[in-house]
């Protein structure tokens, strides 16, 4: 991932993270105080809604004290006792049709009006549907006496004496709930006034215009709803108005009105829209909104900045030293011309550069004199294992030469030049001349003998001496490959290299040589680098043998091929090595024997590299011998067309 990406994705993981946290915060701090806010809202409204009701029973409170206090009215009722009298008769006729009229119900906002005489007689009792004008029935009120006890009535005092107190409540009527007034006239000759106003839907309706709070009034005399017969008694028993939300836009809040008996009577449920919490969420989303929008416009700037002043000059430096990796150009410079921490790494950089490149040119140096040194230590081992070989040729050469039968001949042919012309007589005659023939036949053999031994030697000084010059030619070869491939048997190439080991090693030392090589026709090989590999691999092996004492020792040699892929197995019975030593043996330096370099199975590994395959070893532990795996491309002479 690149660093623009990186720190993107780091500064949007930020701000997402702040803001979500920061959002979170205000839901578990802030959100709780809108809600608590808007539950003690819709408690005031509710409450409102209450003193609103509580208004209009007050008001009907006044309007029955003015008309207890009004003499007209005590007049009317005295009146009404006794009507024999024609002038009581028409004032009271008159005062009912002035002041006791559906006008009269309208202009003071009562629904019952009663006037009743001190014996309970009822001198005036109507109830009015305001809007219509119809006279209503009402079960709870006799149209002619009411009652002493009557609830509606003042009732007796301790002393006997009426008590001068209002009697003012709700109750419930087969009309529906009714706030009622009563109170005595002030006349001082008994009786009472009632007044009533019923809570119609038109009045509800007023009173909710006016509170501009929407409620509804449950009687509770009835079967209330599910939800709120749910908060029944919390509400009968809780001074507060209680509140519950009904969903995420709306609440209800309920308070209780007791009756006149001071029963519960009324639950009003007021709904209320959550304005309040919703103000408050738009307003966690506005902040939650903006703190990202704040984010993302820091993201934007951060990014502009870091772009031109960091990024782009850290992604020319990358560029730089990627196309320095490509091209190996150590001298390309980089134009940062800055004073800041990324001008010293560019000036320092191409400081480095420049140091990378002196070293460079100084460890290739050493690398090729190092490798030209190690090529000259593989050869020289090389040379060394075939010298072996030409030191013992040369000895046995010489030491022909220095037993040659040829003097013997040279005095029979001083004799010959001595007797001349009598040399046939001699040899006719003479005793010492009979034995001339078989002399001279067994010089001959002898001679002849001597020629053949002196041949192969020769021949395998001829070869050992080839070989140490195609190894010699090799390190002459160092600027380039130039692989040599040319037709061969394999039999032979086993000989040869079997031939110079076994020579160094001397006769009844060596150790019995197995071969089981199938006839495999010509194959395209480096002829010499498989003697090469072949006569360290003997060799070695011959060694491993006298290391593990044994008299005489196996070694074998297998050769198997597959297609195109030749392989050559070196199997002795030696001293063998465990998995550690395994893994190390063809590394430059490494040896076993205490009189080993390290550097004859390395140079074969090389070699079997070369040759287009591989060289491996394997063993099953110490004491129990060793077997070398050389395979290598060797593909068949192709027939001339």
């Amino acid at each position: 991932m690149k660093l623009r990406a990186k720190i993107t994705l780091i500064v949007a993981g930020v701000v997402a993270g702040y803001a979500l946290l920061d959002h979170a915060l205000q839901r578990w701090i802030l959100q709780p105080r809108f809600d608590e806010l808007e539950r003690r809202s819709a408690q005031t409204d509710a409450q409102r809604v209450h003193r609103a009701l509580s208004a209009e029973l007050t008001a009907l409170e006044a309007r029955c004290s003015e008309w207890a206090a009004w003499n007209e009215t005590c007049a009317f009722v005295a009146g009404s006792r006794d009507t024999s009298d024609p002038e009581r008769a028409r004032r009271v006729a008159d005062f009912r049709d002035r002041n006791l009229g559906l006008e009269a119900f309208r202009q003071s906002r009562i629904d019952l009006l009663y006037l009743v005489d001190s014996d309970g007689s009822v001198r005036f009792g109507r109830v009015r549907d305001l809007d219509s004008g119809a006279e209503l029935k009402l079960a709870e009120l006799d149209f002619d006496r009411l009652n002493p006890g009557h609830p509606f009535l003042l009732q007796p005092g301790r002393g006997g004496a009426e008590e001068s107190r209002q009697v003012a409540g709700l109750v419930l009527t087969e009309l529906g709930p009714m706030f009622v007034a009563s109170r005595p006239l002030d006349c001082g000759e008994g009786g009472s006034v009632i007044l009533g106003r019923i809570l119609s839907p038109t009045v509800l309706a007023q009173l909710s215009d006016r509170t501009e709070v929407r409620f509804d009034v449950l009687r509770l005399d009835r079967e209330l709803p599910a939800r709120d017969a749910a908060v029944l008694d919390e509400a009968t028993a809780s001074v507060e108005p209680v509140v519950d939300a009904r969903s995420e836009t709306a609440l209800d809040a309920w308070i209780a009105l007791d009756d006149l008996r001071g029963r519960p009577a009324l639950l009003v449920r007021a709904s209320l829209p959550r304005s309040i919490s919703a103000s408050g969420a738009d307003a966690l989303r506005y902040a939650l909104i903006s703190t990202i929008a704040a984010g993302l416009l820091l993201l934007f700037i951060l990014l502009a900045v870091l772009r031109r002043a960091v990024i782009d000059p850290i992604a020319r430096l990358t560029a730089h030293a990627v196309e320095i990796g490509r091209t190996d150009d150590y001298g390309r410079k980089v134009a940062l011309a800055r004073d800041d921490e990324l001008g010293v790494l560019s000036s320092e950089f191409e400081s480095m550069m420049g140091k990378l490149e002196t070293s460079r040119a100084q460890l290739v140096d050493t690398a090729r004199a190092a490798g030209m040194s190690e090529i000259a230590t593989g050869i020289l081992h090389n040379v060394g294992n075939v010298l072996n070989s030409v030191n013992v040729s040369s000895g046995q050469i010489a030491h022909r030469l220095k037993e040659t039968r040829l003097p013997k001949l040279l005095k029979l042919a001083e004799l010959v030049r001595d007797k001349g012309e009598n040399f046939g007589t001699f040899v006719a005659t003479d005793p010492k001349g009979k034995h001339v023939a078989p002399f001279l036949l067994d010089v001959t053999e002898a001679l002849r003998q001597e020629h053949e031994e002196l041949g192969q030697e020769s021949r395998a000084l001829q070869e050992g001496v080839e070989h140490i010059a195609k190894l010699v030619q090799s390190q002459q070869e160092l600027a380039g490959h130039n692989e040599l491939l040319e037709p061969v048997e394999i039999a032979p190439q086993v000989e040869l290299a079997w031939s110079l080991v076994s020579r160094g090693v001397g006769p009844g030392i060596a150790p019995v040589f197995e071969r089981s090589i199938p006839e495999l026709g010509r194959v395209l090989i480096d002829r010499h680098l498989l003697v090469q590999v072949l006569v360290n691999l003997l060799k070695n092996a011959c060694e491993s043998v006298a290391e593990a004492g044994r008299k005489p020792g196996h070694i074998a040699v297998k050769v198997e091929r597959s297609g195109e892929r030749l392989t050559l197995s070196v199997t002795d019975d030696g001293h063998g090595f465990d998995e550690a030593t395994g893994s190390q043996l063809v590394r430059h330096g490494f040896t076993t024997p205490s009189t080993g370099h390290g550097f004859g199975l390395h140079s074969c590994a090389n070699a079997a590299t070369e040759m287009g395959g591989s060289l491996t070893a394997r063993s099953d532990g110490p004491g129990r011998g060793a077997t070398f795996l050389l395979e290598i491309a060797a593909p068949a002479q192709r027939a001339a067309a």
